[in-house]
């Protein structure tokens, strides 16, 4: 049962960006394919961490698997401006709130933040420094000018804290830069929040509504993230910890997509004190989804929406949900959900504890039916190219007489879409393939030669797509045979078999009906094989 060509199944190889088959009949003799992708991608690693590969690499994917796979994705545009930075104002906290690594705090960035001396801060009117406090008597709204010049670098997380006595009224909030700033505080208490530096390095001390209170014992410093799921950032992750306050308690952003449809919104968690969670699109539709993060379930989730959780490494889990919508905007929320939570929508009150929580990283937005691999974005929306994968095999490997086509794959999704592998001449007259069909369920092959149909209705049905499926195409000799996970599904006589075939793609030979998929394994034989080889070669 010897083979031309293999490629996949644990033996993985690249050249010049090419990832490569090789002719087995005389050693390792490298098959490059034309490989494209116009942009960087990330993919699982060996070790189960999410790292980024440069444009034109192959993405070989160890998620759920340890031979690895090719993992050929379209092109998808993450519209979330801000994926890891919770703490940015991009990202609205209610009833909760964003925790850096508080154990990773580095030097202290403001001066004279204990209010001993009349100096280092610019003082907005009204304002005054005396008995070792920071005095706001009757102060503006939205006043910013108590302030002072700092090292604090733009775009790093800072864990701010504050003291608030004597408080009459209005409130007062931290601001790091233009943009990045804490909750307000409107009553007595020592505050802490994790605020990323946005805009500029000023510290601002600013009043909400008409302020009359104290501020004491000012601490602004640097701190890490925790362990995240990214080898690109491994101290990325954040946490989302619940108020002490009666209410919902979330995370959550309007972004406006491109398009109207189904939307895949996805994040990566890991459990904390809570195992509940929720998501959901709070702008148009109010659907949503909800996952117990222990058992991998989805506990509950509106009519029409999908919603899937699936494991990663180290406690990280990605949860997604798709949702049609018929606007240009969404709000994409996250939300802690209590021990007694079962079912129902997740913007649920309940009365927190101010530690509990979960771990965050990775939130995605994208335009399709289904969720794709982590796209990062830090300030603007990002798109991901299309890996393009052709031309990867020629004449001395294929014999267009008789052979085998065998490919094991897991489709990234059931789309209703069509997503084709093939051998063929370069053009549509002389061509076998091996494809997922629109139809739900359904597998089929073709077998074309000189433009004519030799195979019609010719394939499998009641295949679950997205699972690893192995499949093998025989002909020659005037039959063709084609097995599905060990069984033969269908058979034609009478076939004429194809004319010089070349090429191997993943897609219908002409570019059309791309095969996007985990791509674990496919070989190709010059010599039809018999039945019960066929039967072995695809059992799963």
């Amino acid at each position: 049962m010897a083979n031309t060509l293999k490629f996949g199944n644990g033996n993985w190889a690249t050249k010049d960006g090419s990832t490569l088959a090789y002719n087995d009949e005389s050693g390792f003799n490298p098959l490059p394919f034309d490989f494209t992708r116009a942009s960087s991608a990330t993919v699982v690693n060996k070790n189960g961490l999410i790292e980024t590969v440069a444009s034109g690499i192959p993405r070989i994917d160890f998620l759920g698997n340890t031979k690895g796979a090719l993992l050929l994705e379209p092109s998808r545009t993450n519209l979330i401006a801000q994926s890891e930075a919770f703490g940015s104002s991009y990202w609205t906290k209610s009833g909760a709130s964003i925790q850096g690594d508080a154990s990773t705090a580095g030097a202290e960035q403001v001066v004279n933040g204990n209010f001993a001396t009349d100096s280092d801060w610019t003082k907005a009117t009204g304002v005054t420094i005396s008995g070792g406090t920071l005095n706001f008597s009757g102060v503006a709204n939205g006043d910013s000018g108590t302030n002072q010049s700092s090292s604090i670098v733009v775009g790093k997380t800072y864990k701010a804290t504050f003291t608030v006595s004597n408080w009459v009224a209005g409130g007062v909030r931290i601001l790091l830069g233009s943009t990045g700033t804490s909750a307000t505080r409107s009553s007595n208490g020592t505050f802490t929040a994790y605020v990323v530096a946005s805009g500029n390095t000023t510290i601002y001390l600013q009043s909400i509504g008409v302020t009359t209170l104290s501020i004491d014992n000012v601490s602004i410093k640097e701190v890490q993230g925790f362990s995240s799921p990214s080898a690109d950032s491994p101290l990325g992750a954040f946490k989302l910890v619940e108020d002490t306050g009666t209410s919902a308690h979330k995370i959550n952003s309007s972004i406006a997509t491109t398009l109207a449809g189904v939307n895949s919104i996805s994040i990566y968690i890991k459990k904390g004190e809570l195992k509940n969670i929720g998501l959901k699109e709070s702008q148009e539709t109010g659907k949503y989804a909800s996952f117990d993060l222990v058992n991998l379930t989805v506990l509950d989730k509106s009519a029409g929406v999908e919603a899937n959780i699936n494991s990663q490494i180290n406690g990280w889990i990605k949860v997604s949900m798709q949702v049609a919508i018929t606007g240009t905007s969404i709000r994409f929320s996250t939300h802690l959900l209590s021990s007694s939570y079962t079912s129902g929508d997740p913007n649920t009150s309940y009365t927190g504890d101010g530690t509990t929580g979960v771990y965050i990283y990775g939130a995605q937005l994208e335009v399709g039916s289904y969720s794709t691999s982590l796209i990062n974005t830090s300030g603007s929306a990002v798109t991901r190219q299309a890996d393009v994968c052709t031309n990867g095999a020629n004449s001395e490997v294929i014999n267009s007489t008789e052979g085998v086509l065998m490919v094991e794959i897991a489709a990234l999704a059931d789309d209703n879409s069509d997503r084709k592998i093939s051998l063929s001449d370069g053009s549509l007259n002389n061509v076998i393939n091996i494809g997922l069909s629109r139809f739900s369920g359904n597998i089929n092959a073709e077998v074309k030669s000189g433009g004519v149909l030799q195979t019609a209705g010719f394939g499998a049905t009641g295949v679950t797509q997205t699972n690893s499926n192995k499949f093998a195409l025989s002909w020659g000799g005037g039959t063709t045979k084609f097995y599905v996970n060990g069984i033969l599904a269908s058979s034609h006589t009478s076939v004429t078999s194809p004319i010089g075939m070349n090429v191997l793609d993943f897609s219908l030979s002409s570019g059309f009906e791309k095969m996007y998929a985990n791509v674990k394994d496919i070989r190709v034989y010059t010599t039809a094989l018999t039945d019960s080889e066929l039967a072995a070669l695809t059992t799963i």
